[in-house]
């Protein structure tokens, strides 16, 4: 009997330092993240970006979304343009942002991301400085003007471990960090931060996967805590870093009524056999469980209160994204500016050819009745899409002649009934004859395809300069669509002598 409680007991405390593993490493992970969030919001505003004097424009509103998170106070941006290169490092110091030199191992670290010939827009890495190691994390765009501008954050990981010692400072957990190369990124004895990982800390080959395959623990001493701890490990990937998190959980320690009972059943097994075991058998199982019944209760008001956290921070995240996206729909169906060129056209076939202003009157309203159409989950079919955007073809066709070639559809039958953004393949459509020069000798060419599980919608590239304002709304409307509907984001840009937008099929419905 002693065997038994000993074994289930050591089951439980696995499970409960499973369950205290999951919050400290969840509350952990949610602080990485934190930390680049000024990050994120400054690549909010590069769509509107397009040159180096855009960029002046918006540098004080760059540093302010920046260094938005409180304890970050050290950021830096650099610009490429005509092969010279201007480095700014950025100080907060309570409300205000301060200038200063760029500091040698950041200048060498920031020159060699801009001489990096790979795609990625996030970078991060580790810098050895004398005072610390730093984690530098940037963001590096090229701009419509051949520029190239990096901008990102100097993270000091010995004061963010300070900052982590007031983090869930009641948890029973500690937490470690270690990179790629084997040193401490995080560590509690902020001594050994930059320092190779300690024998007793190292991965054992020996160690328990949990279920979701990837995290692992397994049962050692602890030399920072001085008992007998369940460690676990599992991956930590923040900003293109692959580290590992440790996270040491001490060993549930059976209660001392316990103890007494075992010695209490020893005792009297000698004399009374039969009884003695009878009634622990009963006290063994009544006291398993109630605390079990207490333990499960704990467990399950954490796991309520960690879930009404998610779930309110979700909440609020969509409703900013939804609100973002009923704007932006809005925008697109109320185009006045379409409609007055319409009702130009429509006025200068009547006198020519009142055949063609009847068809034209008649796919003007198809166009509007589709525009009106209620999708109250912003979705339509792809025959529903290419539907509308001939009849909208139509109409520009009429506007622009000869200069605009007909429209080349190659969809294959089985995307059809496939979902994607209400009014997406128009909105690509008026961007190419907005941005684009338009004349017999140049004439425009659009083409909508199928390619593996998106729909590519391609132009010639004859770029106008006399566009002013466009604010990338359509491009805009069509990313936050995608965000708000956790579906993979859409792709475009310049391929060769060619504009291309990739819009990913949508396979559920929301």
């Amino acid at each position: 009997m002693s065997g038994k409680l000993s074994k289930r007991t050591a089951q439980i405390s696995v499970e409960l330092a499973t369950k205290t593993f999951q919050l400290k490493s969840t509350i952990i992970r949610n602080e990485f993240n934190g930390l680049i969030q000024g990050l994120n919001a400054a690549e909010t505003i590069m769509t509107t970006v397009n040159s180096g004097n855009d960029f002046k424009d918006m540098k004080s509103t760059m540093e302010v979304l920046l260094l938005s998170h409180a304890k970050i106070n050290s950021g830096w941006y650099a610009m490429v343009s005509r092969g010279d290169t201007v480095y700014q490092s950025v100080q907060k110091n309570g409300a205000l942002y301060q200038h200063q030199p760029i500091q040698d191992f950041q200048k060498t670290w920031i020159s060699k991301q801009l001489r990096s010939k790979d795609s990625l827009t996030r970078t991060a890495g580790i810098v050895a400085v004398k005072d610390s190691l730093h984690w530098l994390v940037a963001s590096r765009h090229r701009l419509a003007d051949s520029s190239v501008l990096i901008f990102g954050l100097d993270i000091n990981l010995q004061k963010l471990q300070r900052y982590f010692w007031g983090v869930d400072s009641v948890g029973r957990a500690t937490a470690l960090v270690i990179d790629e190369q084997g040193r401490y990124i995080s560590n509690p004895n902020e001594e050994l931060i930059g320092t190779r990982v300690q024998a007793d800390t190292a991965i054992s080959s020996k160690r328990t996967f949990l279920a979701d395959s990837v995290s692992s623990y397994e049962m050692v001493n602890s030399a920072y805590l001085q008992v007998p701890v369940v460690r676990y490990y599992t991956p930590l990937h923040i900003a293109s870093m692959k580290w590992t998190m440790v996270v040491d959980t001490p060993v549930f320690v059976i209660d001392e009524d316990t103890k007494i009972i075992e010695r209490y059943v020893t005792m009297l097994f000698v004399s009374a056999a039969v009884l003695i075991l009878l009634l622990i058998a009963w006290a063994q199982t009544k006291w398993q469980k109630e605390f079990m019944l207490r333990q499960q209760a704990e467990m399950k008001r954490q796991e309520v209160s960690i879930e009404k956290q998610a779930l309110s921070i979700v909440a609020e995240r969509q409703q900013k994204e939804n609100a973002l996206l009923q704007l932006n729909t809005l925008k697109e169906k109320v185009n006045p500016h379409f409609l007055f060129n319409s009702l130009s056209s429509l006025n200068a076939l009547i006198a020519q050819n009142p055949d063609l202003a009847k068809s034209f009157v008649v796919k003007l309203s198809r166009v509007y009745r589709y525009v009106l159409e209620s999708y109250p989950n912003g979705l339509a079919t792809v025959a529903e899409e290419l539907t509308f955007v001939k009849e909208y073809f139509f109409l520009m066709k009429i506007r622009f002649g000869d200069a605009l070639q007909p429209l080349e559809i190659q969809i294959s039958e089985a995307q059809l009934q496939e979902k994607i953004p209400f009014m997406s393949l128009q909105t690509l459509i008026e961007n190419a004859v907005k941005h684009n020069m338009i004349s017999k000798t140049k004439p425009l060419h659009i083409k909508i395809e199928s390619a593996g599980d998106t729909i590519v919608v391609t132009n010639n590239l004859q770029l106008r300069n006399d566009v002013k304002g466009s604010g990338r709304q359509g491009l805009n409307y069509l990313q936050s669509t995608y965000a708000y509907l956790g579906a993979e984001k859409i792709r475009y840009g310049v391929e060769g002598n060619t504009y291309k937008c990739y819009l990913p099929l949508i396979h559920f419905t929301p």
